[in-house]
């Protein structure tokens, strides 16, 4: 029997590396209906949180998939495991005990109350939305008070959009969001002159983080994850694609 030289194998292992790349590992994103931040994948536009993810994606070496489906759902398939990632996440502790939030937060929105030109002057303070029928979106994050009051007439909804449209036809009186989504619709809906913020403010800032199922094999790879993000936030790469979409007609 006959052995060939391992300096003459080298090459040959060489050529046959760079002949079949090893396969990028994949990223499925959980993302729904959600602008400005997102837009879904079949449309041919992006979106902050899709570009966002998508540079993730590159620079950590990763085959991004994107898979649409409701907010709740989402949340659902994190917990399976089912997806491996989603943006455009709030902290909350129920939801950590099966995601794993990257370290630094990559954009801040602000809690609002909207409705419809003059009914929205009747909210002026947290009193005020007693009697009111609110309209927010399931497995949401808005401020304590307001996320743990049972006493109020809340009504969860799939999606944001699902708000604005409710709120046109006057089944909710009032609904809550972040001004970085809402003001986005009403600017591309042309609803200015129908749908305003209300006078009253919580004054809470809400933090977007990228968030990875602890049954993800990317959990592993969360330090790797924060350095991007961290990066990212640095370069300022955030708030220059959200300042392009801002500006971009619908």
């Amino acid at each position: 029997m006959s052995f060939v030289p391992l300096r003459c194998l080298l090459p040959l292992l060489l050529l046959a590396a760079a002949t079949f790349p090893v396969k990028a590992a994949e990223m499925l994103l959980a993302t729904d209906e959600w602008s400005p931040r997102t837009i879904p994948a079949l449309r041919s536009k992006a979106g902050p949180d899709v570009d966002l993810i998508r540079e993730i994606a590159r620079r950590s070496d990763a085959d991004l998939k994107v898979a649409q489906m409701p907010w709740g759902r989402g949340l659902a398939s994190m917990q399976s495991g089912a997806v491996d990632v989603m943006t455009g996440l709030a902290y909350r502790d129920e939801q950590a005990k099966y995601i794993v939030y990257t370290d630094t937060p990559y954009f801040q929105c602000r809690t609002a109350f909207y409705s419809l030109r003059g009914v929205s002057q009747d909210i002026r303070g947290y009193s005020d939305l007693a009697g009111h029928q609110i309209g927010y979106v399931l497995h949401s994050a808005h401020f304590d008070r307001f996320d743990t009051d049972a006493t109020l007439n809340k009504v969860g909804v799939p999606a944001e959009q699902t708000l604005i449209d409710m709120l046109l036809k006057r089944r909710f009186a009032v609904v809550i969001g972040t001004d970085c989504q809402f003001d986005y619709y009403i600017r591309q809906q042309g609803l200015a002159a129908v749908v305003e913020k209300a006078p009253y403010s919580p004054g809470s800032a809400v933090d977007l983080f990228l968030g990875v199922s602890k049954k993800s094999a990317w959990a592993g790879r969360i330090d790797t994850l924060n350095r991007i993000i961290r990066d990212l936030v640095d370069e300022g790469y955030v708030d220059r694609i959200t300042r392009e979409y801002s500006r971009a007609p619908s």
